[in-house]
């Protein structure tokens, strides 16, 4: 019976202190599988869209925690949650919120995420388990022009066919505008474009193209529109030119 505690005693001991030291660390690719993971597995159907949760927090070990929650990873994490709601035709109301928590239960490489719409999230109660120890990055007002966020450029604009070819731009929330106008945020030489031809707002996460009364309107995938919200691999005509709107 001794014999048989010992080994036992041993084999608790010996496994957690391998555990302990040989686990691998939590890594930032592990995070954004997950991550992807719970924006489809939570995904809800309104008003005939899909919409994602916009409050995400990810519990991390003790261990994890002091070596990969930083602003930085954060910021890396916020994109990766920007690029998903486009890439996958989704829609996200309110602030986009990050948070990392530590959870005494988890092992050295592990994480668990949670996620919630802001109107549904619970009020965040203080348990054995948890330590309330967080970052957050909760997007400020763009009211404060001497303190503007730092933009998280999640798509692109390239010119396929036209008089500017190859012209690019990365971009995220801000506002674009597209013509000749030569203070346009996406100039063009095109002569059969407006001089204010068409603009992107960023609503609801995603990209939302305007027609500025443009001379000669503006098409996407060969529809004229008005306004229209863009997806991965949208083609856009000004003028002559042709432009390609995709996740970056």
């Amino acid at each position: 019976m001794r014999a048989l505690k010992w080994e036992l005693f041993l084999e608790k001991h010996i496994e957690g202190f391998f555990n302990r030291k040989f686990a691998s660390e939590l890594e930032l690719a592990e995070i954004e599988k997950n991550l992807e993971r719970e924006i489809l597995l939570k995904k809800e159907k309104k008003e005939n869209a899909a919409y994602v949760p916009n409050v995400y927090t990810i519990y991390v070990s003790a261990s994890d925690y002091q070596h990969i929650c930083s602003q930085r990873i954060i910021d890396e994490l916020y994109t990766v949650i920007e690029k998903q709601v486009i890439a996958n035709d989704f829609f996200m109301e309110d602030k986009l919120i990050v948070s990392f928590m530590q959870d005494i239960e988890l092992k050295k490489g592990m994480c668990n995420i949670q996620s919630f719409f802001r109107l549904s999230m619970p009020e965040v109660q203080g348990d054995k388990n948890t330590e309330s120890h967080t970052i957050v990055l909760e997007r400020p007002s763009f009211a404060k022009p001497l303190n503007l966020p730092k933009e998280h450029k999640v798509a692109s604009l390239i010119v396929v066919d036209g008089p500017d070819m190859d012209a690019y731009l990365e971009f995220g929330e801000n506002q674009i505008y597209i013509g000749r106008r030569e203070k346009n945020e996406f100039f063009l030489t095109d002569k059969n474009a407006s001089r204010v031809h068409s603009y992107i707002v960023f609503e609801k996460h995603r990209h939302l193209l305007y027609d500025a009364d443009s001379l000669n309107g503006t098409y996407v995938n060969g529809q004229k529109i008005k306004s229209q919200w863009l997806k991965f691999g949208d083609e856009i005509q000004v003028g002559n030119t042709i432009i390609l709107y995709e996740v970056v």
